[in-house]
């Protein structure tokens, strides 16, 4: 009878024991919410960032880097180039990647514009999707680029990865097709960070 006792003691012991929650088991107090997960996946997916690094074209001796993050749906543009003439030029996104003509720059192609719309200025709601309208150099030569645009990304349909900025000689006067901004004097690839 004594070990019946002892073994029953013992059952119930182990049966208690086995239905006391573990200490190391996720609960829904300590479990990351679903919420938190897909905040984190969206921020990931969102930070997108690439750089673009200018050359000269011709005799030119214009140059300089350019990044861009995208932010949701907007896409921070910053960047400086230097040797320029002071005052405004145009700056562009270009269709090709191609940097082989480093003499005129034509093997950027035209403008990017993937909704066939008319040159304009990068508020206007009609526009080329890779018009954005000017930079301006100082006395020194030196163009300091802050800029943030909803029309472009660096994924999707509007996508600049791949493609080319260009910087004009002249300023660009939002004319038709393409602003008369004159010259390319520098280019370079938009490339994934």
């Amino acid at each position: 009878m004594n070990s019946q006792i002892k073994f029953l003691a013992l059952a119930t012991f182990v049966l208690v024991g086995c239905n006391r929650p573990n200490d190391l088991t996720a609960t829904t107090s300590n479990a990351p919410s679903s919420n938190s997960v897909s905040d984190t996946k969206k921020t990931i997916s969102e930070s997108i960032k690439a750089i673009c690094e200018l050359i000269p074209i011709g005799d030119s001796k214009v140059k300089g880097a350019i990044s861009f993050t995208q932010d949701g749906d907007m896409l921070k543009i910053h960047g400086e180039v230097t040797g320029l003439k002071p005052g405004k030029h145009g700056f562009h996104v270009h269709e090709n990647g191609d940097l082989s003509d480093k003499e005129t720059g034509k093997s950027a192609g035209g403008h990017f514009n993937p909704t066939n719309q008319p040159h304009g200025k990068m508020t206007d709601e009609k526009r080329h999707v890779g018009d954005f309208g000017n930079i301006e150099a100082n006395q020194e030569g030196i163009a300091m680029i802050d800029k943030e645009d909803s029309v472009i990304a660096l994924s999707g349909v509007h996508s600049i990865l791949g493609r080319a900025i260009v910087i004009h000689a002249d300023e660009d006067q939002f004319t038709q097709p393409t602003g008369d901004a004159g010259d390319r004097v520098a280019f370079g690839k938009i490339e994934k960070q």
